[in-house]
């Protein structure tokens, strides 16, 4: 049976759509961040057994990777900071610590972008 967790970050950050009609100006976000894992849970004699990740160690290992997104610049980071992009690098760099699934960015309200493996 496939079990799935989630956690949730808010961030704030800056960038420019260089070429882009309304967003080539320097302006910022606050973004939610959502992190979903999957995986079989297998049941045991311990709590850790009956747990597909601990939340704990789930958000620390998600903070690592998404504290560097937190009130930067992200043209530093990117050439073209687009929520495809920041989605796409927070999704490659977690797949390795977590048995992720997917990670989904919304820029804003109402707006959001999902990737998936």
């Amino acid at each position: 049976m496939k079990t799935k967790l989630g956690v949730e970050f808010e961030i704030d950050f800056s960038h420019i759509l260089k070429g882009h009609p309304k967003c080539g100006k320097l302006h910022g976000h606050t973004s939610r961040i959502q992190v979903e894992i999957m995986g079989d849970l297998v049941k045991g004699s311990t709590y850790q057994d009956n747990m597909l990740m601990d939340f704990a160690d789930m958000k620390t290992q998600c903070w690592n990777v998404i504290s560097q997104l937190d009130h930067n610049d992200l043209n530093t980071m990117f050439e073209y900071p687009t929520s495809e992009n920041i989605a796409g690098w927070i999704f490659e760099n977690l797949e390795d610590k977590i048995p992720l699934s997917s990670v989904k960015f919304y820029e804003g309200n109402g707006k959001w972008c999902i990737v998936e493996k």
